[in-house]
C-alpha cells in the first residue's frame, strides 16, 4: 500500500470532518481491504463503528458492495441484519481507498411499499365496482320502469295517492341511478380496466357530435351554447378520444343541468406564451386549450378547493357529491390525457383543459 498517499486522503478527509459531521447520513473512510479507518458521528452513534472494526463485520459482503457502488458509480442497497431496513451506499474511489456514504432510506422504502399496497387494494376496489356496473344498474332501472308501468295503468287503476307515491320513487330511483352511473364512471376511471384510445381525430367534428346528443337529450331553450374555432392551427389532434369525450361531457352535462337561462361558450385555441409560462409547458410541443365558459355562478371558489375530490364530499349533500364524482372523473382523464385541467369562478365558470395534439415518438 502506498502509506504516503493514504496520509493524504485521510488528512483530507479529516479536514471535512466538521462539515461531514453535521450531515444527516453516515460517511466512512476504507481502505481497500475493508478496514474502516475513521467515519462521522452519525456514523458512530448508528453504525457502532469502532476501532479496528472492519466494514463486512457492520454488514455482510459490505466490501464488495463498496467496490460495485464505485465501479459502476451508482448507489447499491446494503444486506443489514434488521428486517425491513433499507440501507443505500455510495462510495467513491481515492486512489486504492474509498469514501463511503450510507443512507438510511428505511421510512421512505416502507412508506413506498403502504402507499403501493394501498394503490393496489384502490385499484382492486375500483376493477370489482366497475365490473359490477350491472347489477348495480339493473335493479334501478327495474324499479323506475315499472313505477313508470303502473303510473300508466299496466298493473290496473291507482289511486291518485298511489300515483303521487310511484311518481316519488320514480324520481328518487332515477337521482340514485344518476349518482350511481357517476360513481362507476369514476371508479371505472381511476381503475386499471380502463381502456385509453390515443388516435387522431378532427376535435372540431368530435366537439359538434357531442352538442348533438345534448340537443337530442335536454332541452335547455333560454340557455345559449356558442363554439368558437376559428383561431386554432389545425383541427387534428392526437390524443385519447375517449378521455376528452367524457371529459367534455361530464363538464356540459354538469352545466346545462344547472344552467336555466344566460350562455354556455366553448372556445378552442392554441396556448399562448403566458399559457405555456404559468402551466410549465414543453417548448418543443404543441397543445390544444379547450375553454369552457358558463355565465351563471355554479362553484364558489370554496368548493372549488375540494370539487375534484369526491372523497373530501362525503358530508355533503347527495347533489353535490354527484357534481364532484363527475368532476373528479374530468380530472383523472385529462391527467391519463397527459394534459391540465383546472376551475375558476369569477362571473361564472370557466373550465380550463389543455391537452398535447401531437404523437409522442415512443408511443
Amino acid at each position: 500500500m502506498n502509506f504516503e498517499q493514504f496520509g493524504k486522503n485521510l488528512n483530507s478527509f479529516l479536514s471535512s470532518q466538521k462539515i461531514l459531521d453535521n450531515l444527516p447520513d453516515m460517511y466512512l473512510y476504507v481502505d481497500s481491504e475493508g478496514n474502516i479507518k475513521d467515519s462521522n458521528i452519525n456514523a458512530k452513534n448508528n453504525l457502532g463503528v469502532s476501532d479496528d472494526i472492519t466494514i463486512n463485520e457492520l454488514f455482510s459482503d459490505a466490501l464488495s458492495a463498496i467496490r460495485k457502488s464505485a465501479k459502476y458509480k451508482k448507489a447499491v442497497l446494503l444486506e443489514t441484519k434488521t428486517p425491513n431496513e433499507f440501507l443505500e451506499l455510495t462510495a467513491s474511489k481515492i486512489d486504492k481507498d474509498y469514501i463511503v456514504c450510507i443512507r438510511d432510506n428505511t421510512k421512505i422504502i416502507n412508506d413506498n411499499i403502504e402507499k403501493d399496497a394501498i394503490d393496489k387494494f384502490n385499484n382492486e376496489k375500483n376493477a370489482m365496482i366497475a365490473k359490477l356496473e350491472n347489477e348495480f344498474k339493473a335493479p334501478l332501472n327495474s324499479i323506475t320502469g315499472f313505477c313508470q308501468g303502473l303510473v300508466d295503468g299496466i298493473g290496473g287503476e291507482i289511486t291518485e295517492k298511489q300515483e303521487k307515491y310511484l311518481k316519488i320513487i320514480k324520481e328518487k330511483s332515477k337521482e340514485v341511478n344518476e349518482l350511481v352511473d357517476k360513481f362507476i364512471n369514476f371508479s371505472y376511471a381511476e381503475s386499471l380496466f380502463y381502456e385509453a384510445e390515443f388516435k387522431k381525430f378532427d376535435i372540431v367534428l368530435e366537439i359538434k357530435e357531442i352538442l348533438k346528443e345534448f340537443d337530442k337529450t335536454t332541452n335547455h331553450d333560454n340557455v345559449n351554447v356558442e363554439f368558437l374555432y376559428e383561431n386554432i392551427e389545425s383541427r387534428n389532434v392526437y390524443n385519447d378520444l375517449n378521455a376528452i369525450k367524457k371529459t367534455l361531457t361530464n363538464i356540459l352535462e354538469t352545466a346545462l343541468n344547472e344552467t336555466d337561462s344566460g350562455s354556455i361558450q366553448i372556445i378552442l385555441s392554441n396556448p399562448d406564451d403566458e399559457t405555456f409560462i404559468s402551466y410549465g409547458l414543453d417548448e418543443n410541443k404543441k397543445y390544444m386549450q379547450i375553454k369552457i365558459k358558463d355565465t351563471r355562478t355554479i362553484i364558489t371558489p370554496d368548493e372549488i378547493k375540494h370539487i375534484c375530490n369526491p372523497y373530501a364530499q362525503i358530508k355533503k349533500n347527495k347533489k353535490h357529491i354527484t357534481k364532484s364524482l363527475s368532476f373528479g372523473t374530468v380530472s383523472i382523464l385529462v391527467k391519463r390525457a397527459n394534459g391540465f385541467f383546472n376551475i375558476s369562478s369569477e362571473n361564472g365558470n370557466l373550465y380550463n383543459i389543455i391537452i398535447p395534439i401531437e404523437k409522442e415518438e415512443d408511443e
